[in-house]
């Protein structure tokens, strides 16, 4: 008959175990500083490249950013000018379920916002007391 081994990493705890807090943030903090060790690494990278290549900078912050930022502010421009007309034409479908379901959470809302008002809070207090 042969026994089976468990094999566990150095330093951690058995299967049957949990991790304590201190080993868990640990772990976090180890994770943290590789996780910014990486992004430093690949932003020097990037800052080099773009030091020995000035034309590529030069293209970069006079033609593609630009770019980018006029095509940002026309499509935002373009998504509210076109929102109201969109959701018209999509309240006022044909089947006409969209307003009367609209409407009728409209209500529901403005009745739970009149129900949080203190005097009708406090006599809902007062009623639940008496009921005892």
């Amino acid at each position: 008959m042969t026994t089976h081994k468990t094999f566990n990493t150095q330093g951690a705890p058995p299967a049957n175990q949990s991790a304590s807090s201190a080993a868990k943030l640990e772990d976090d903090a180890l994770l943290a500083g590789a996780v910014a060790s990486d992004a430093f690494r690949t932003g020097a990278v990037i800052a080099i490249g773009l030091l020995v290549c000035p034309p590529l900078a030069v293209l970069v912050f006079l033609v593609v950013v630009p770019f980018l930022v006029v095509g940002l502010t026309v499509g935002l421009l373009i998504a509210v000018l076109s929102a109201p007309y969109l959701l018209y034409h999509h309240l006022r479908a044909r089947d006409g379920g969209h307003m009367t379901l609209l409407g009728h959470r409209l209500r529901r809302a403005g009745r739970a916002l009149i129900d949080l008002a203190p005097h009708r809070i406090v006599a809902d207090a007062r009623k639940l007391h008496r009921h005892r």
